[in-house]
């Protein structure tokens, strides 16, 4: 066979094993760029965009809960199916939130943490994002939670309710220490998320990896800082047996750390260390440029 019959042969098997994806450096390259675009965004934008993030995320939840707790017989006969079945329609939050490039936290806490260490964005920047962002995150989760969720009877049935308050005892009556580790595998599966989701092309691919991720989370019960500040409280509308004390103490602050730990240390310190310790910083690249530009 000649040269070129042997190229025309192997071209298309060459073709069919390509990944239409971006490879990890490419996709942390634009990580990089999503934490200096959330840096530079103004008060009013950063505010809206928390505000919504947080409505879209109890979105999610709220689906969840009128499955779940629409669901009594099978939860009883079949726990497994109906968790399954449940966190399922979770993600529809995540992508809500990421397709309108609104503000999540706990995203966030992977995104400007990996652009903080390769020293495109400052502590300053990551400290304003994320304590801006987690403020009006619970402001949209409260104001779902009391206006568009209790107010309007979006859990109309007995067993929906009942369910509501057991599951909020559940992620508070629950020992400090495993929120803080239900917490950290949360985060670090949230940052895998926007990593599926930055590294697909095409649309479908972006929420397949989203819906991937946020559905292993929510069914495997771990904990999420901002989507409790509307699963907690709902509950709490219907009757729990804890305080806002309590709720604080025993699920805010643990799942908070936890979901720092998870998406900063093992989501974004992580990739840093693989990968982006590797590449030459901003600076590096200029200098270098300069230097070729004078020889």
């Amino acid at each position: 066979m000649s040269e070129e019959g042997e190229h025309k042969t192997l071209a298309p098997s060459k073709m069919t094993s390509e990944v239409d994806a971006h490879t990890p450096v490419e996709m942390l390259r634009l990580a990089e760029q999503a934490g200096v675009a959330k840096a530079n965004l103004s008060w009013l934008d950063l505010i809206i965009k928390s505000f919504l993030g947080g409505v879209f995320i109890s979105l999610g939840a709220a689906f969840d809960l009128v499955v779940a707790g629409g669901s009594p017989g099978l939860r009883a006969s079949n726990p497994a199916i109906a968790t399954m079945l449940a966190a399922f329609v979770f993600p529809i939050g995540f992508v809500i939130i990421m397709l309108f490039n609104v503000e999540l936290c706990t995203s966030n806490m992977f995104v400007m943490a990996y652009s903080t260490l390769r020293r495109r964005t400052t502590i300053y920047d990551l400290l304003r994002n994320w304590i801006v962002s987690y403020v009006f995150n619970i402001a949209g989760c409260l104001f779902y939670a009391g206006v568009l969720c209790y107010w309007s009877d979006t859990l109309s049935s007995s067993a929906q309710k009942d369910y509501a308050a057991t599951q909020a005892n559940g992620r508070v009556n629950v020992n400090w220490g495993y929120n803080v580790t239900r917490g950290i595998m949360c985060n670090w599966l949230v940052g895998i998320a926007f990593m599926f989701f930055t590294e697909a092309r095409d649309l479908l691919s972006k929420i397949v990896g989203i819906w991937i991720a946020i559905w292993t989370f929510v069914a495997m019960s771990y904990q999420h800082s901002i989507a409790n500040y509307f699963l907690v409280p709902i509950g709490m509308f219907y009757g729990t047996e804890f305080g806002v004390g309590k709720f604080v103490w025993a699920s805010c602050i643990p799942v908070t750390i936890g979901n720092i730990i998870g998406g900063a240390f093992f989501g974004a310190f992580a990739m840093w260390t693989v990968y982006g310790r590797h590449e030459l910083s901003v600076k590096e690249l200029e200098r270098q440029e300069s230097y070729v530009g004078r020889v």
